[in-house]
């Protein structure tokens, strides 16, 4: 009986490492692939904002402080008049005014310059978009999806799936290096984005 039950807790030992090892051996081979997807993922750099989105940043953040300035301004001059009186004690009630005043000034020197600066960049923001539309217009006249496919089946003929995918990117941005001057590697990688959806995103829903 102590020998059957040895022969028995053996046994279950080898089917436990047995099974470990399929285990690992099941790892080992779906980590090439998942590897394999993350490679053929399109590399990201960082996030392109356009002039017209960061116009609307600095235009509301004049505005923030414009309006931070003027409630300091309001509370100092009701102060100093009487009318609002604050529970501070001394040396704090003449402190608090000349401090309240300084702030309101910076905030003041700081929606300035930010309204200056947007101004600015409303300008750019326009060419911005006139330029963004010129290149987008040039580039769909000048190719179409089945050309794009065309060419790099010719070359790779398997490609497929995400591989495909990467590789009309990397032709789009290629193209888009050698037929305009873009040095901005965000922005060229937006327009990017924009022509793979106008090229091959509205074929694929279709």
């Amino acid at each position: 009986m102590p020998q059957s039950q040895n022969q028995q807790m053996e046994q279950d030992e080898q089917d436990e490492l047995l099974r470990r090892r399929l285990e690992e051996r099941a790892r080992q081979e779906t980590e090439p692939e998942e590897s394999g997807k993350a490679l053929l993922k399109r590399p990201q750099v960082r996030a392109y904002v356009n002039k017209g989105q960061r116009y609307e940043d600095m235009h509301s953040s004049a505005s923030a402080f414009f309006l931070m300035g003027g409630v300091l301004a309001a509370i100092v001059l009701l102060n100093l008049t009487g009318i609002l009186r604050l529970p501070l004690i001394a040396p704090m009630d003449l402190i608090f005014p000349l401090l309240a005043a300084l702030l309101a000034a910076g905030c003041f020197l700081v929606a300035f310059s930010s309204r200056k600066r947007a101004f600015v960049l409303k300008q750019e923001a326009a060419e911005e978009e006139q330029q963004t539309e010129d290149i987008l217009s040039w580039f769909l006249k000048t190719y179409t999806a089945k050309e794009l496919d065309e060419q790099l089946l010719m070359e790779e003929p398997e490609l497929s799936g995400e591989e495909l995918v990467l590789k009309r990117y990397e032709l789009i941005q290629d193209f888009l290096i050698t037929g305009r001057d873009i040095p901005d590697q965000a922005y060229a990688d937006s327009l990017c984005d924009l022509l793979y959806a106008r090229l091959y995103e509205q074929e694929e829903s279709a």
